[in-house]
């Protein structure tokens, strides 16, 4: 009966092990930096003081994948995504789909002041910033 319960118990142990092994791993991965997206203002003359407007884009850059993560609230359609090194003036721009409510952008310019905008098919903007080391 003990070497039953012995059996078991080595068992469990390598089971859990791995998922130790790989919630580390999870861990590591994690976002270095969780980045504030602001609606940029319209232009709307003869009108006054606007409610807060809800922000459809959640952004994250992970560091050690060079990579800015963005989740959707809903699928907002394809998006234009500009990214600006303010620090050197390196410029990129893409489309991401929102489709599945998930989306990655490499970020290769290197080190610097990142200025990153969003633009949506209505005509919103939104812009995050992030530093780079």
């Amino acid at each position: 009966m003990s070497n039953k319960i012995f059996t078991l118990l080595v068992i469990f142990s390598a089971l859990l092990a791995p998922s130790q092994v790989f919630a580390n791993e999870v861990k590591m991965c994690c976002s270095d930096s969780i980045i504030i997206i602001d609606p940029l203002p319209e232009i709307h003359p003869g009108t006054g003081p606007r409610a807060p407007a809800l922000v459809p884009i959640s952004a994250s850059y992970e560091a050690m994948l060079s990579t800015l993560f963005l989740t959707f609230t809903s699928n907002l359609g394809e998006i234009e995504v500009e990214v600006l090194n303010t620090t050197s003036g390196d410029y990129d721009s893409g489309t991401v789909d929102t489709q599945f409510l998930y989306a990655t952008v490499p970020i290769t310019m290197g080190p610097g002041h990142y200025l990153i905008l969003f633009t949506l098919p209505s005509g919103q903007r939104y812009k995050g910033e992030l530093d780079i080391d």
